[in-house]
Order: structure tokens, then C-alpha cells, then sequence
């Protein structure tokens, strides 16, 4: 008797890369800088709080989550606590590593320290 065939394995897709000219122009301007900065400590936040923590206007914060959303570097979640606002998160394929000094994200070409 023979055992029978073990079946194929489907190899795991390759993690989504995200071009490094779309990253390095995320990165290019300070603010973006911050909210990503900000967004890696893994918790959702609404724009508002976005604003006030990088010290800009809300329609200001917003243009510049907009073009990180469009980077695919941030995503968006319904907020549970109010239907009508978002929770921005850094994007889940951007790994976030805890360090002694703060926290390190890597792109897999560029390591941004916060």
C-alpha cells in the first residue's frame, strides 16, 4: 500500500510593496512624518486628534491623511464610538517594531525611526 499524495501547497502571496518614490514622498514632508510617527503607537485616532497633535487645522491634517491613505501607508475604520468620523491606523502591512529608544517602522528599503 501507499500513503497517498500529500496535496500541493499554495505558496503565500509576497507582502504588498509599496514604492519606495510613493514612501520617500509620504516621508518628504514633516507632517506626514508626525502623523505617521503618531499613528505607529498601533492605536485608531480620529482627525481631529490628528490636528491637534501635529498643530495644524483639521482641513489641513485631512489633505495630508488623504495623500498618506492614497500611499496606502494609512487606513480607515469606522468609528464605533461615532458613526459619523473615522479612526486613521497606519497600515497593517507597515511592520512597527517597539525599541528601547521609540519605535521603528520598516518599509523593507527604509527604516524610519520615531
Amino acid at each position: 500500500m501507499s500513503t497517498p499524495a500529500a496535496p500541493p501547497t499554495i505558496p503565500a502571496p509576497p507582502p504588498q510593496v509599496i514604492p519606495a518614490d510613493t514612501v520617500y514622498a509620504a516621508l518628504g514632508d514633516p507632517t506626514r512624518r508626525r502623523l505617521l510617527q503618531i499613528l505607529a503607537h498601533g492605536k485608531g485616532l480620529t482627525a481631529t486628534v490628528l490636528a491637534s497633535n501635529v498643530g495644524r487645522k483639521l482641513d489641513a491634517t485631512l489633505k495630508h491623511l488623504v495623500a498618506l491613505r492614497g500611499a496606502g501607508l494609512v487606513i480607515t475604520a469606522e468609528n464605533p464610538d461615532d458613526g459619523r468620523r473615522y479612526l486613521y491606523q497606519l497600515a497593517p502591512g507597515i511592520p512597527v517594531t517597539k525599541t528601547d529608544t521609540g519605535w521603528e517602522m520598516d518599509f523593507g528599503y527604509c527604516l524610519v525611526r520615531c
